[in-house]
């Protein structure tokens, strides 16, 4: 592994972060915020040299052959090294009063997970509210990059299924341009999509920092919010309805967003994939309203989106979500969007392959001599999807008994320790606050939340590391 073309690459991230920090800065120098405009600053000239040494460092090994193990390796760092750079603003936010929150905070963002240390939104000045939602949104884009270029052609928990000319690749390529060709196909559709949300959110009589803040949230699926409370109570209608169609964009696969995009709707709609998201969404709202009551039905549907979505918001009235069981709000959260999608949980598309994967066992006992073929998108699913698929789900499980035991041991009650390791390891724990639980990011302690950090990395990386150690395909590919 050659350390120079993963500081290469990496140097190109924190360009990324120090372009994004110009927004808030500006902010802060237009609202006569100055103090957050020298905190701005400061981590502007940090990231911009730190990133420059790191591009210079690389540029001898910067058109060498990228390795997989690279491809790997600098997936990871992403998101545990530039949230370092990406804390430092964040040091000026009223709630924020240590490097480890600071930390956690800008974790949180950037894996989109959501569940920060800033619990009260109205105290924070809006350049913290533009960060905020800035580094959800560049995390949203990242994860679209690196399921494109790293998860996809590894087939990391059988997500090879979602079949796109997006995965193709030259072996052949620098690290840097592995990574840069999605970025170029991805970035125009995403930033698009972004400018629609922001007038979607304007239309409904919101101000522009609100618009702005609350539609790259949504986009990218993070659940931060300007306010603390419900959305239901906080927007308008309108504001609502696009907050929630950002959402659902959010949990979509990079082909179908494309195909949306290129009006081609109805291949969108001959997606099973898709067909089984909207089924979810549907079936939660329905039996939400006969188990769980609620007056409004637009309100129950928007909820089932944001947590089928894993994007986290609260669109119930008042204190309604508090009084939902935990497990039952957590049970879409833990399926998750589509493949390929910047949603958390399990993916639809793993959800699927099982189902028919024991259907399949189902009717071989019926006729053993039978020939039974499991089918995706066409083509024929060999045992090595499968294998990756049932090798994510059992690590999904282990991680989740090792965080359950752990989150325990530290002290947290039960209830709240099954929320929040669902809610890190699907990148959701922005619905942690509005569960109505005695505990908040901000009380807990060092060692708590260090390990929740840890958490939001593997739901983000798809439990990456853990993977490759039980890859045959991996192995395959590293030799």
């Amino acid at each position: 592994m050659r350390l120079g073309a993963l500081l290469y690459t990496l140097g190109y991230g924190g360009a990324m972060l120090a372009l994004c920090m110009l927004v808030p800065l500006i902010v802060s120098i237009a609202g006569d915020h100055w103090a957050h405009a020298r905190n701005f600053t400061m981590g502007l000239t940090l990231t911009t040299f730190v990133s420059g040494a790191m591009i210079i460092s690389g540029l001898p090994t910067r058109r060498l052959p990228a390795r997989n193990i690279e491809l790997l390796a600098v997936m990871l760092l992403f998101w545990i090294v530039l949230p370092i750079l990406a804390s430092i603003p964040l040091t000026g936010a009223v709630q924020v009063r240590s490097f480890i929150a600071g930390y956690f905070e800008a974790v949180s963002g950037l894996t989109t997970s959501g569940g920060g240390i800033i619990i009260y939104p109205q105290l924070e000045d809006s350049p913290i509210l533009v960060w905020r939602a800035l580094l959800g949104w560049l995390g949203g884009l990242w994860t679209l990059v690196f399921a494109v270029a790293v998860l996809a052609p590894f087939a990391i928990g059988g997500l090879s299924l979602v079949g796109s000319p997006l995965l193709q690749h030259d072996e052949g390529a620098a690290l840097s341009s592995r990574l840069g060709r999605p970025m170029r196909v991805i970035f125009p559709y995403y930033l698009a999509l972004t400018i629609l949300g922001v007038i979607g959110m304007a239309a409904g009589g919101d101000g522009l920092v609100s618009s702005f803040c609350m539609a790259l949230s949504g986009i990218s699926g993070t659940g931060t919010s300007v306010v603390s409370g419900s959305m239901y109570d906080a927007f308008s209608l309108l504001s609502q309805l696009s907050l929630a169609t950002l959402c659902m964009l959010s949990a979509l696969s990079l082909p179908a967003i494309i195909a949306m995009a290129q009006m081609h709707l109805v291949k969108l709609f001959r997606e099973t994939e898709f067909k089984v998201l909207l089924a979810i969404i549907i079936s939660f709202a329905v039996v939400s309203k006969l188990t769980q009551g609620g007056e409004s039905y637009v309100a129950l549907v928007f909820q089932a989106i944001s947590l089928a979505t894993t994007a986290g918001f609260n669109f119930l009235p008042a204190d309604d979500l508090s009084r939902w069981p935990v497990l039952w709000v957590m049970l879409p959260v833990f399926i998750g969007g589509m493949g390929l999608s910047m949603a958390g949980g399990i993916k639809i598309n793993r959800a699927i392959l099982v189902a028919r994967e024991l259907a399949s066992e189902l009717r071989r006992l019926t006729y053993p001599s039978s020939v039974s073929v499991t089918r995706m998108r066409g083509r024929a699913v060999d045992m090595a999807d499968f294998s990756a698929t049932w090798a994510y789900i059992a690590i999904f499980i282990l991680m989740t008994s090792a965080a359950i035991i752990v989150l325990g041991a530290l002290g947290l009650e039960m209830e709240a320790v099954w929320a929040i390791t669902f809610g890190g390891l699907t990148n959701s724990l922005a619905i942690v606050p509005h569960l109505g639980l005695e505990t908040s990011f901000a009380a807990m302690g060092g060692a708590t939340q260090l390990f929740i950090i840890l958490l939001m990395i593997a739901g983000r990386i798809e439990l990456l590391v853990l993977l490759v150690i039980f890859s045959a395909r991996f192995r395959r590919l590293l030799s």
